[in-house]
C-alpha cells in the first residue's frame, strides 16, 4: 500500500456515537459499591464529561470546543465555560453568554487560542530536535494517531503525530526495558484513557491478542468507541458483557479487547500476562487501588504476571496519594523503582514501578 493510500484509509476511520451504550453504563453505575465509583479527583470531572458527550458527541473529542477528554485525553481546554454544565454552575455559564460578558469571554478565547498554537509550534521544534523522539520512531511503529480531530500534534519528517501518542510511547519504552512484551499474550490496563496504550501495544506486538481495558464511565465509553473505530468487532463492549456471570477471554488466538466497567472486575476469570496502569492509581482513594490489586491477585497465575506502573510527581493530598505508596499495595512483590523526565522535559517527572514477573529480560 502506498503512503498516500494509507493516509486516505486512515482518514476514513470514523468515530461513532452510541448514547444507548453510555446511558447503560451510567445507569448501572448507580448503586454500585463506592470502591467502583469515581473518587474525589474524578467525581465532578465525570459528571462534566458525561454532559459534554451528550452536548457534542465524540467525533471531535480531541479538539478545542468541548471538555470530553478532560484529564485523560489531549484536547485543548480553551473555553472554561464548557466545564460549567451541571448544577448551579450552569447559571454562571449562562451569565457569561450575556452581552457584554460574552464579548469579553470570546475575546479571551481568541487570545488563548493564539497562545495554544504558538505553544504547539514550539513543541514541534523541540520534538524535532530530540534524539529520543527519533529513536522511538525508529524502534516502534506509531500508528495513525489523530482520530477524534486531534489538534495537539506535530509534524516530524513530513508526517503528523499526536503528541500524546509520542508521550505514551516514551512511557512504554521505559517499562519495556524491564518487561519483555514480546512474550506476552494478554495485557490488563486500568485507567486506559481513550485507548492509546492499547492501540500502541496491538500495533507493535503481534503476539498480544487479548486486552482487558477497565475504566470508569463515561471515560470507558469514549475509549470503547475509539477502539471500536480501530478494531471493529474485536471490541466487546459493556452491552455484551453486562449480563455475563463470568467474563473471560476465548481460548483461541483471535484478537479480543474486553472493555469493562470497574464493578465487572469481580467476574473476570482469565489469566493476565502483564498488568499495566499509567498515572491513574494516584488519582484514586487508596482503598480503591487496594481493591483492584486484590482482585488482580485473584486472577489465575497472577503471581507470574509482569506489573508496570507509572505515576506522576505532583499530587493533591485531599484527592490523591503519593506515588511512593504504590509498591506497598502489592503484597509479596519486589519492585524496581526509578524516575524519568517526561519527553518534553516538563518540571514534573514520572515515577516508574516495575515487577517483571516471568517476563523479565
Amino acid at each position: 500500500m502506498s503512503k498516500n493510500n494509507s493516509i486516505i484509509d486512515d482518514q476514513k476511520i470514523e468515530l461513532k456515537d452510541d448514547i444507548y451504550l453510555l446511558d447503560l453504563m451510567l445507569a448501572d453505575s448507580k448503586g454500585q459499591n463506592l470502591l467502583y465509583l469515581p473518587g474525589p479527583y474524578w467525581a465532578n470531572k465525570s459528571r462534566n464529561i458525561r454532559n459534554e458527550i451528550k452536548r457534542c458527541g465524540i467525533v471531535d473529542f480531541r479538539g478545542s470546543r468541548n471538555f470530553i477528554g478532560r484529564s485523560y485525553a489531549d484536547n485543548f481546554y480553551i473555553d472554561i465555560r464548557n466545564s460549567y454544565n451541571y448544577g448551579m454552575r450552569r447559571l454562571f455559564r449562562l451569565l457569561t453568554q450575556i452581552y457584554p460578558f460574552s464579548k469579553i469571554f470570546e475575546s479571551q478565547i481568541e487570545l488563548t487560542e493564539s497562545y495554544v498554537h504558538t505553544n504547539i509550534n514550539y513543541v514541534q521544534q523541540i520534538l524535532n530536535l530530540k534524539r529520543r523522539v527519533k529513536d522511538l520512531l525508529e524502534k516502534y511503529k506509531l500508528p495513525y494517531s489523530l482520530l477524534g480531530n486531534c489538534l495537539s500534534k506535530v509534524m516530524i519528517d513530513g508526517k503528523e503525530y499526536s503528541i500524546r501518542y509520542i508521550e505514551l510511547l516514551d512511557q512504554h519504552d521505559h517499562i519495556a526495558s524491564w518487561i519483555d512484551f514480546k512474550k506476552a499474550h494478554s495485557v490488563f490496563e486500568i485507567g486506559g484513557g481513550f485507548g492509546v496504550n492499547a492501540h500502541l501495544l496491538l500495533e507493535n506486538y503481534n503476539n498480544i491478542r487479548k486486552i482487558l481495558y477497565l475504566d470508569i464511565p463515561p471515560n470507558l465509553y469514549v475509549g470503547t468507541q475509539y477502539l471500536k473505530a480501530l478494531y471493529g468487532d474485536a471490541v466487546r463492549d459493556y452491552r455484551l458483557t453486562k449480563n455475563l456471570e463470568v467474563i473471560k477471554f476465548s481460548e483461541d488466538d483471535s484478537l479480543e479487547i474486553l472493555c469493562i466497567a470497574p464493578w465487572q472486575i469481580e467476574k473476570f476469570r482469565s489469566a493476565i500476562d502483564i498488568f499495566y496502569s499509567a498515572r491513574c492509581f494516584v488519582e484514586m482513594p487508596i482503598a480503591v487501588v487496594q481493591n483492584y490489586v486484590d482482585k488482580f491477585n485473584g486472577f489465575p497465575h497472577a503471581k507470574e504476571a509482569g506489573v508496570g506502573l507509572v505515576a506522576y510527581e505532583a499530587f493533591d493530598s485531599s484527592k490523591e496519594f503519593h506515588a511512593n505508596e504504590l509498591p506497598k499495595i502489592f503484597s509479596n512483590r519486589q519492585f524496581d523503582c526509578f524516575e524519568a523526565e517526561e519527553i518534553l522535559e516538563s518540571p514534573k517527572k514520572n515515577f516508574y514501578f516495575v515487577s517483571p514477573g516471568k517476563f523479565s529480560f
